[in-house]
């Protein structure tokens, strides 16, 4: 609060004004040194910012502070050389005030009695009102932080307690427990019910675990391994390959605790969290501890979208997967190192190879177990012979402080960088980068939300690349945190186009005011543009002459503010430079795959989208919850495209994964014949929770009406709902919602091609209408029960409203109710087979040939998004005819191998309107003579004879080929491994991020694994303890003698030096402009000593450095820390007044008067400046 209220801003700048004051003053005792230690404060702190008035030196410091310097990062810990000045100055300045006892009674009565007599009363007034109000924190019981707590719940000690009993292993010395991992990830434990910032665990767990959050302690490779899982998580996406992925990890447990703070963990909501371990294999629930915890609730009023259903406190899963590797436990063992795979990618990459393992014949055939990267092999000298190549590590930019959707779009190696981190993202020693590439135009932007500084997480599919995908719902979209206004796209062209005509589409999903004009720039002038509706197609004639480039910049919008988001769904450009047949610029945007090893052959391909997003709604115990909130687009929602190196021809065998895309043409292919079928527009895309749901028979989900329907402007939520053939329509039955949200209708209007009927709706009760035969029905919703949705921020919004289900009633024969076929509540089989012919599937290209692909999946697997395979289909399967595209020869399924040439050669998949690629194999045919595939691995637990932190001791049996020793645990440099012989083992990480060792064929016995660093570090620290017994001796031994006081040593002996350093601390926290400043002041306050004489000019000072400090406080008070409006404390107006006040307080502990050259140079000074004033007196 002390930095983000106005009035706290002005209480403590107020006193920090006054310690600046006391401090500059004449009187002052020990000013020099105190002014020193002040500078040096200020430097330090100063020295890495970067701004308007930056220091010169930021980057180089922020360099140092990021990588050899990073043990000093923590630059804060220098305000105590900053608080100590300023508080001594503050006690000098007071203590010249009258006060009782130290001054006559009659001087401090009067001084008291009339302070507007007494500038000093009255200042010391308004500092005892500041510091009333900087410390009424701290005595109105406030200064303990947000989030204090008596004690750790007791559900946090059972769950320790359980995990202590069921993971703790068999091995005396502790060395097989298994490892539990806590989810979701957050930067910080903030509970409900406390705010521990370290995990609850890290005090009450005996056996090991392990989460994810800000600060990892963890190598990057093993960041970059939890974050696949955690992406899993965050995404509500179950996978084949979860159970597998963690144990190969070394986590025999997992931890779901739902008792994060949804308002200041930052963390995924708990109904993502159990969509993703819920519905994942091999994740079995085998405890629970203390009540459920969720949303309150209340009558009109939700928070969170209504996303946050109730579950126990604390959750235990127990992971378990029928392989070799589901029985060795969390110890350390071996397998063949012969038969261990090898993978040209990031540690990310193995969890997408353990989900696809089971695709079939057709896919890469890996075994489960550990794998070694190529760049991993190759520095522990082993030959990396057969490969299988991923389209990771991608080059993005991460959020480090971020959890969960902190990664960038995919860039090209010129992108301009967002962040300042020294590093861009987690590395992966050795392996090179998946980049992006440009081909036609480059196109760059002023900023996306698909960048990594985007708050509340990016959005990679809004990226640049979106623009010309030829997919209109796509788009690049600025960063939410920047006004529309002056926003910009901009296009290079590869060859100039001499007359050209640019075609776009702004978006309607940009967030605020729609942008209403343009400015369409080239070199050869500028052309302002009007936009219509939002998503129509603009169409520009550009300026003739060579065009090498454009740029179209927002300049306007709707109700003329800066706006808040500008979006680009589409743009292309026309070349008419032969007007009878204009030439349109291919623009594409290609992912690039980086050569492969030397020497190595290719195994296969594992091609994916890394950021596969999030559909609009989640799978809750009591029904399907949905919040356009919740969603999130893929990174390549449409064309999947990647460029591959080979290294040599191959041939190879392609294997696609699918998953739907939540749309229109995802409806029509779900529509099931003779079931009615409604339309409408809808809050969310997911079938779930559009106008789909309405007539799915299903009562847990619910359609939702559009937002803007919530306004009273647009028209009332409204469905057409069409029946299979016309029909007698007597009344309907309408199901609400079985939560709160959407909101229950009130009051209908139904018509039935006779005009609208109006109707009250009653409880468990059909309305009844006037009969007519129809086989269409448009349902208004009149009226509706509001409902509040209370978000993070506290601020409350109208939800919008929807039904779950709409059942139209007939008359039978015998004159009762009789509810429509294919109408209402009625339990649909989730089984249901939906096929997609090879004429009507995805096509795949590749090496100059089109394949078609048949999809066959379950109404099930395409309503959840999950991953679906598809069959290549053979080459003259698309002849089909398009009224039998449903129907699917087998024999045109047969396996298709295809031949990829050497070099560089693109791989593209157009899914289709109602998919998108999850993933592409190609596995290679092995040639004759290359070596085999790796084997199923032969994982054997070894035995160990001691397990400590810093030693340990397993015995391996003398194997007859080389082995790979393993131990699930994070790679550090500092472990070495000595075999029985005293050889020491060759190191190799494992997994990309885990401990190993390459044993010999033949060792036989006990291998030591130790830690030598560790005895120097204790040596260290109990060296340190020692050492305080002579300084303990030294401090209680009298001195043999006593030396006589004398004067205090001056601390600046010279006013020359003393300036410079002056001048140096301006230059250092401000640069040019702070040395400008500094001689401008310096100048003002000489010409005041030689005009007013000293004591004047030091007065002035103190007024400078007190009147300098206060402004500048007033002025950050406008726009503190977190304000709406934004922070102001960047501003040149904000920072030049402290600065004036600092070179103030330098000019004044300067030791003038003790200086005789000082001295006599403002002797001459005077003189100059007396001359100067006589002779302008007589002159005329």
């Amino acid at each position: 609060m002390l930095v983000t209220q106005p009035a706290a801003v002005l209480a403590t700048g107020l006193i920090a004004a006054a310690g600046m004051a006391g401090l500059a003053m004449r009187s002052m005792p020990a000013k020099g040194r105190l002014a020193l230690i002040l500078f040096v404060g200020l430097a330090g702190l100063a020295a890495g910012y970067v701004g308007d008035l930056g220091s010169p030196i930021a980057e180089q410091v922020r360099v140092f502070l990021d990588s050899g310097g990073a043990p000093l990062r923590n630059v804060h810990k220098l305000e105590p050389l900053v608080r100590l000045p300023l508080v001594l100055g503050l006690a000098h300045l007071l203590g010249k005030v009258p006060l009782p006892g130290s001054v006559p009674r009659a001087r401090w009565r009067t001084a008291l009695a009339h302070p507007e007599r007494q500038p000093m009363v009255a200042m010391t007034s308004l500092i005892l009102v500041a510091l009333t109000l900087a410390t009424s924190l701290a005595w109105t019981g406030k200064l303990a932080p947000r989030g204090a707590y008596p004690e750790v719940p007791a559900y946090w000690h059972e769950a320790a307690d359980w995990l202590g009993e069921h993971a703790a292993g068999t091995s005396p010395d502790g060395s097989d427990a298994q490892r539990a991992l806590l989810v979701p990830g957050a930067p910080f434990a903030s509970q409900v019910w406390g705010l521990t910032r370290d995990e609850p665990m890290q005090a009450l767990a005996n056996t090991p675990w392990a989460v994810r959050d800000a600060v990892p302690l963890v190598p990057p490779g093993a960041i970059r391994a939890l974050d696949s899982v955690q992406r899993l998580v965050a995404d509500g996406s179950p996978s084949a390959g979860l159970a597998e992925t963690l144990l190969g990890q070394g986590i025999g447990y997992v931890v779901v605790r739902n008792d994060l703070d949804p308002e200041t963990s930052r963390s995924t909501r708990p109904a993502l969290v159990h969509q993703a371990i819920d519905g994942s294999p091999g994740l079995e629930k085998v405890a629970q501890f203390g009540e459920d915890i969720g949303a309150g609730e209340a009558d009109g009023l939700v928070t969170d979208s209504d996303l946050r259903p109730r579950y126990p406190a604390v959750e235990i899963y127990r992971v378990t997967v029928p392989t070799q590797l589901g029985t060795i436990g969390s110890g350390p063992y071996t397998v063949d190192l012969n038969g261990t795979p090898k993978v040209q990618g990031g540690p990310e990459s193995l969890q997408r190879l353990a989900a696809r393992r089971d695709l079939g014949d057709s896919g890469l055939d890996l075994p489960a177990g550990p794998v070694l990267l190529a760049a991993d092999a190759e520095r522990a000298g082993l030959p990396v012979d057969s490969v299988v190549v991923t389209d990771t590590p991608t080059d993005r930019e991460t959020d480090y402080g971020q959890v969960d959707n902190h990664s960038s779009a995919l860039r090209t190696p010129d992108d301009p960088r967002r962040t300042h981190n020294l590093v861009p993202d987690y590395p992966v020693p050795g392996a090179p980068l998946v980049t992006g590439e440009w081909d036609g135009a480059r196109i760059t932007v002023s900023s996306s939300a698909s960048d990594a500084t985007q708050l509340g997480g990016t959005s990679p599919g809004s990226g640049p690349a979106a623009t010309v995908d030829g997919d209109p719902a796509t788009g690049w979209f600025s960063n939410g945190l920047e006004s529309a206004l002056g926003q910009w796209i901009r296009l290079d062209f590869d060859a100039p186009v001499t007359s050209g005509l640019l075609k776009l589409r702004t978006s309607p999903g940009a967030l605020g005011v729609p942008v209403k004009q343009l400015e369409v720039t080239t070199p050869n002038g500028s052309t302002a543009v009007r936009v219509g509706k939002p998503g129509e197609v603009i169409t520009v004639s550009l300026p003739t002459g060579k065009t090498d480039w454009l740029k179209v910049t927002a300049t306007k919008t709707e109700d003329g503010s800066v706006g808040t988001q500008f979006g680009v769904s589409e743009i292309s450009v026309e070349d008419f430079s032969d007007r009878d047949a204009p030439v349109p610029v291919p623009i594409r945007f290609r992912t690039v795959l980086p050569p492969t090893p030397v020497g190595a052959t290719v195994a296969g391909w594992d091609l994916g989208q890394e950021l596969p997003g999030r559909t609009g709604c989640v799978e809750a115990p009591d029904r399907v919850r949905c919040s356009r909130g919740l969603g999130l687009a893929p990174e390549e929602p449409g064309t999947f495209q990647r460029t591959l190196s080979l290294p040599a021809a191959t041939a190879v065998t392609p294997q696609l994964v699918l998953r739907s895309r939540q749309g229109p043409a995802l409806d029509a292919l779900l529509a099931e014949p003779g079931r009615a079928q409604a339309v409408g527009q809808a809050a969310v895309g997911d079938l779930r929770g559009s106008a789909f749901a309405a007539t799915d028979g299903d009562p847990r989900t619910a359609w939702t009406a559009s937002e803007d329907t919530t306004s009273g402007k647009d028209a009332k939520p409204t469905l057409t709902v069409n029946l299979p053939e016309p029909t007698l329509v007597t009344g309907l039955n309408l199901t609400p919602s079985l939560g709160a949200l959407p909101a229950a209708p009130t009051t209908v209007a139904v018509d039935l091609g006779t005009g609208p009927q109006v109707r009250e709706l009653t409880d468990d009760e059909p309305i009844r209408l006037e009969p007519a035969v129809t086989d269409r029905i448009v349902l208004s919703l009149v009226d509706w029960e509001d409902v509040l949705d209370q978000t993070a921020l506290g601020f409350a919004k109208v939800q919008p409203a929807g039904l779950a289900e709409i059942g139209v009633l007939t008359t039978a024969e015998d004159g009762t109710d009789l509810v429509v076929a294919g109408t209402g509540v009625e339990e649909q089989p989730t089984d249901r087979t939906v096929t997609v012919g090879c004429a009507d599937g995805p096509t795949l290209s590749l090496a100059g040939r089109t394949l078609r692909a048949s999809v066959t999946a379950t109404v099930g697997q395409l309503r959840s998004g999950a991953p679906v395979p598809a069959t290549v289909c053979a080459d003259d399967a698309g002849a089909f005819d398009e009224t039998e595209s449903t129907a699917v020869d087998p024999d045109a399924l047969a396996t298709t191998v295809i031949s990829l040439p050497a070099g560089r050669q693109d791989v593209t998949v157009a899914p289709g309107a109602a998919f998108f690629v999850d993933g592409l194999q190609l596995a290679a045919t092995p040639a004759a003579g290359t070596a085999a595939a790796p084997v199923a691995q032969d994982a054997v637990r070894v035995p160990t004879d001691g397990w400590t932190p810093n030693q340990r001791a397993v015995r391996v049996a003398a194997p007859e080929g080389d082995r790979l020793l393993v131990v699930p645990e994070s790679h550090n440099i500092g472990w070495v491994a000595t075999a029985p012989d005293g050889a020491e083992l060759t190191p190799v990480v494992v997994n990309g991020w885990q401990q190993g060792w390459i044993v010999p064929a033949g060792t036989d016995g006990t291998v030591v694994l130790e830690f030598p660093t560790d005895r120097w570090y204790r040596l260290g620290i109990f060296g340190g303890l020692l050492l305080l017994i002579p300084l303990l001796l030294l401090a209680v031994l009298p001195a043999r003698r006593r030396v006589a006081a004398g004067p205090a040593p001056r601390t600046w002996h010279a006013v020359t030096v003393g300036y410079l350093g002056l001048l140096a601390l301006a230059t250092v926290i401000a640069g040019l402009p702070g040395t400008i400043v500094a001689a401008l002041v310096t100048g003002l306050a000489l010409i005041l000593r030689v005009r007013r004489g000293p004591a004047s000019a030091a007065r002035i000072l103190v007024g400078i450095a007190g009147a300098g400090s206060m402004l500048s406080a007033a002025l950050l008070s406008t726009g503190p820390w977190r304000a709406l409006d934004g922070y102001v404390g960047h501003s040149v107006l904000v920072q030049l007044p402290a600065l004036i006040a600092v070179v103030a307080v330098g000019l004044a502990a300067l030791p003038l008067a003790a200086s005789p050259r000082a001295a006599r140079a403002l002797r001459r000074l005077s003189h100059f400046f007396n001359a100067r004033r006589v002779g302008s007196s007589t002159s005329a």
